[in-house]
């Protein structure tokens, strides 16, 4: 068995050429629109998050030597990922905290600046 993913008739790596050629009349003859042979990586992972996979499962399929590269590309695809942030905003232990906890500010407040 050779170790290629698409190996030649004996066994050799393809050209990349020959390889983004083959895709390409594949796709035209399924009808598709003309994509990068490196999309099919990105819609990969897409799918995996869309179905719920973790990021770290994702980290190692891609083979990602870090979990940042992962999440620095991937990351806005976790499905309710802001809806968790925004409603973090409404836990009374968020509130309660008097660091957080300011009054927004009101643009028709005067705002005094101290003499110098």
């Amino acid at each position: 068995m050779t170790e290629w993913v698409f190996p030649s008739t004996v066994g050799a790596p393809l050209e990349p050429n020959r390889v983004r050629e083959a895709f390409f009349l594949a796709l035209k003859h399924a009808g598709l629109r003309r994509i990068r042979f490196h999309d099919l990586r990105h819609s990969f992972a897409s799918w995996l998050i869309a179905n719920g996979e973790s990021l770290a499962y994702v980290k190692e399929q891609l083979g990602h030597h870090s979990i940042q590269i992962t999440v620095d590309t991937y990351g806005h695809l976790i499905p309710g990922a802001n809806r968790k942030a925004v409603n973090a905003l409404d836990d009374p232990e968020w509130s309660a905290n008097p660091i957080l906890n300011v009054e927004p500010f009101n643009s028709t407040q005067e705002i005094a600046i101290p003499a110098q």
